[in-house]
């Protein structure tokens, strides 16, 4: 299945961009769970048909994700370009 960001995406393959996640959905001014990471995205296949991708800033600084994860691309902010990603975390076992 292919994403509705993947054209997008590979447009924005080698630009900087803002990875970011949040408990408030798209919001990312306040004090509440969230992570913003920037950085190069680069594409994770050896062609163009993977949807896996990833920003690295260094080994302790990073993000990866599919075009699936994604649920908006924002290039309206004064920041740059920010990917916003969904993460479902599993429930811990009882």
């Amino acid at each position: 299945m292919i994403s509705e960001h993947e054209e997008e995406l590979q447009g924005l393959v080698g630009e900087v961009v803002t990875v970011a996640v949040s408990t408030m959905g798209i919001q990312r001014n306040g004090f509440f769970t969230q992570m913003s990471i920037e950085g190069i995205l680069e594409s994770m296949g050896w062609d163009s048909t993977t949807d896996q991708y990833r920003v690295l800033r260094d080994n302790c600084t990073y993000a990866y994700f599919s075009a699936e994860d994604v649920y908006l691309i924002n290039p309206l902010v004064s920041t740059g370009v920010v990917i916003h990603t969904k993460i479902d975390t599993p429930k811990e076992c009882e």
